[in-house]
């Protein structure tokens, strides 16, 4: 017989399924919306020569800099065998999946929220509305960066990548959806639980307005990505079969 508490997991599992999505979407408006500023370019060489503008992005460099240490501090100790450890004590393992999510989603949206741009350096704008060609090339990489993660999101499961299979899977008293996973899928997960890297870097580095705010973003998320998401050759192997395998049933229907 389903628990009062399997029900209320399962429950809390749906409501974060939705609110992942929302804060998601908020964060491709928040990364891959083209921007433009007054067309005041300040090189690294000259950056000593512009005090006014150095002092006017301090406030913004600080808190911005708090933010993304917040995310990541998150993101990091919630994976922690020291967590998982006292939220299967409480009772509560099916969820760990979706509080997992819920807490990544909670501090993704308060760095978006409450970003402070910090727009008096620039470092590099492109002029996207005045070349159609231009435009396109822009939404076009953003688009399809965007396509490979909701793509490998899809391809690995993304009912349990956010907690709902978890908790299902506890309602009907069957093993953690894991348990059904062939060994190499589980090494894999070790490593990587979402994609993509190739992807992420693209749309925080492809952009064609990069204020000193947006390169401290991409900075400090593209060298947390590469220090926390370590494949090895085995799970790159693993991938391209995997890919080849649905190109080939695909061809096949």
């Amino acid at each position: 017989m389903v628990s009062l508490k399997q029900i209320l997991v399962f429950l809390l599992s749906i409501g974060v399924f939705v609110y992942t999505f929302y804060v998601v979407g908020t964060f491709m408006l928040f990364m891959s919306r083209p921007r433009n500023v007054p067309k005041i370019y300040v090189w690294v060489f000259n950056l000593l020569d512009n005090k006014s503008r150095l002092e006017t992005s301090f406030g913004p460099i600080v808190y911005d800099t708090l933010y993304i240490i917040g995310f990541i501090l998150q993101h990091s100790c919630m994976k922690s065998a020291l967590v998982k450890g006292l939220l299967e004590k409480l009772g509560l393992a099916a969820a760990e999946r979706s509080i997992y999510c819920l807490t990544s989603s909670l501090s993704l949206h308060y760095l978006i929220r409450n970003w402070l741009p910090a727009q008096s350096i620039v470092l590099w704008q492109v002029d996207v509305s005045s070349s159609n060609v231009l435009w396109w090339t822009f939404a076009l990489v953003h688009a399809f960066a965007w396509m490979i993660i909701y793509g490998g999101s899809l391809i690995m499961d993304l009912p349990e990548i956010l907690g709902v299979k978890q908790a299902y899977y506890d309602m009907k008293d069957y093993a953690q959806p894991i348990a059904y996973k062939s060994f190499r899928l589980r090494h894999l997960y070790t490593h990587v639980r979402h994609p993509s890297f190739v992807g992420l870097s693209a749309i925080f580095w492809v952009t064609n307005l990069m204020t000193i705010d947006r390169f401290l973003l991409a900075s400090l998320m593209t060298s947390y990505m590469y220090l926390a998401w370590s494949t090895d050759r085995s799970d790159v192997a693993y991938q391209r079969n995997q890919l080849q395998r649905k190109v080939q049933e695909l061809r096949n229907q």
